[in-house]
C-alpha cells in the first residue's frame, strides 16, 4: 500500500480558480495530476494510472459523463475511483454519476475539509 504522500490525485476541470483551491489543499498530502478536458484526462488517466480522480461535469467538449464512462468501461482505468466535484446538485445528476461508476460526488462551492475526508475515505478502499 502507497503512503500518502505516493498517492497520486488527477483533478480534472476546466475552471482555473477550482484548480488552485484544489491543488494548493491537496498539493502537501498528495501528488497532483491537472487536465482541463475530458480527452486529456482520459490520456492522463491511462498513461499515469492516478490513485484517485476528482471530476468535474460540466466541461467543453467532452462532459464528465462521458469520462467516467470511457474510465470505467477501459481495463486499464476502471478500477480507479472518481469523486465527481461539480456544481450540478439535482438529484438526478447524482443518481446518474453513481450509475456511471463514480464512488461519490461533492457540490460547489466544496469545502476543503470534506474534499479531504472524502478523498482519505476512498483511497483507503484501494
Amino acid at each position: 500500500m502507497k503512503n500518502r504522500n505516493e498517492r497520486t490525485i488527477l483533478i480534472v476541470d476546466d475552471t482555473k480558480t477550482n484548480i488552485d483551491v484544489l491543488v494548493q489543499a491537496l498539493r502537501k498530502d498528495y501528488k497532483i495530476g491537472v487536465t482541463l478536458n475530458g480527452m486529456d484526462a482520459i490520456r492522463f488517466a491511462r498513461a499515469n494510472r492516478p490513485d484517485l480522480i476528482l471530476l468535474d461535469i460540466i466541461m467543453p467538449g467532452m462532459d464528465g459523463f462521458q469520462v467516467c464512462r470511457k474510465l470505467k468501461s477501459d481495463p486499464i482505468t476502471k478500477g480507479i475511483p472518481i469523486i465527481f466535484i461539480t456544481a450540478m446538485d439535482k438529484p438526478d445528476h447524482k443518481t446518474k454519476c453513481l450509475q456511471y461508476g463514480a464512488v461519490d460526488y461533492i457540490t460547489k462551492p466544496f469545502v476543503i475539509p470534506e474534499v479531504k475526508k472524502r478523498i482519505k475515505i476512498h483511497l483507503a478502499k484501494v
